[in-house]
């Protein structure tokens, strides 16, 4: 009779499965699982397709404050721009026409209306506000007074 083989170290690594595995993301997850609500019809599940956030970069410098949004495929009219009580607030909507006929296979560009307030100091000067559209950036510059510019203070004797 036969002996069976033996089960050394060599048999066991020859008989491993490599198992290929992706490790659970949790938000790749939920925003593919969101994705897949979010199309027309959704609206019958309590959804909403159309907010949606802008992503902004926050610059602070010596002589002014600067955000800049990113806003591609908006146009100037699509925008508004406020300053009230250190509220900094951009609002706009834009929507996409799909030609008769046509189906969306899938949908990643962001469309409808959004709001985004962020909290500024309140000494910037509504009127000494600067905005700009330009290559899908709106970039809004918020002026500082002399009286926020920093500076040193002497110490005295006392």
């Amino acid at each position: 009779m036969a002996e069976p083989p033996s089960r050394g170290p060599d048999t066991e690594r020859r008989n491993m499965h490599l198992v290929h595995t992706r490790p659970f993301k949790p938000v790749q997850e939920m925003e593919a699982l969101f994705g897949a609500l979010l199309r027309p019809g959704a609206h019958r599940l309590g959804w909403r397709s159309e907010a949606w956030t802008p992503r902004v970069d926050i610059i602070e410098s010596d002589a002014a404050l600067t955000l800049r949004f990113e806003l591609a495929g908006f146009l100037l009219e699509d925008l508004e721009v406020t300053l009230d009580e250190g509220v900094l607030t951009v609002k706009g909507s834009r929507s996409t026409e799909t030609p008769d006929g046509a189906v969306h296979r899938r949908r990643e560009l962001a469309e409808g209306g959004f709001s985004r307030s962020i909290r500024v100091a309140d000494h910037f000067d509504p009127d000494r506000v600067e905005a700009s559209l330009s290559n899908g950036i709106l970039e809004v510059v918020l002026e500082k007074g002399p009286e926020v510019h920093p500076r040193t203070i002497e110490i005295k004797p006392a």
